[in-house]
């Protein structure tokens, strides 16, 4: 009997490093959100929730649990339906784009926030 992986090597290192930049802008959000006075949310969506900071916490990361959970249903998905290998692996490309977009928010959060 053969086990059949889920994830390819890359795209568990890609998810793990996307799970870890959206922990991070969990972690910062809720910092501001709790201590800074001065704490504004970007997202309209999650700007409503800002007066009550257990409630914002729980509304983000539950959000952000969620697009995890989807990248990897998606990722799986294309796996089962595509040779691993091929040049332009839609499970690559998820993972890869989603880490790569999550990095650029990140950075340009950085940017914005302490820099300028």
């Amino acid at each position: 009997m053969t086990t059949r992986r889920f994830l390819t090597r890359f795209q568990t290192f890609a998810l793990l490093g996307f799970c870890l930049l959206m922990l991070a802008d969990l972690t910062i959000s809720s910092w501001g959100v709790l201590f800074s006075p001065v704490f504004t949310e970007a997202n309209a969506i999650f700007a409503g929730f800002v007066e009550q900071p257990l409630e914002f916490i729980a509304v983000v990361g539950l959000s952000k649990l969620l697009v995890v959970a989807g990248l990897i249903a998606a990722t799986v998905w294309f796996n089962r339906r595509e040779r691993s290998g091929d040049h332009w692996h839609g499970g690559d490309i998820i993972c890869s784009t989603a880490l790569v977009g999550m990095a650029a928010m990140m950075l340009v959060l950085i940017i914005g926030n302490l820099i300028l």
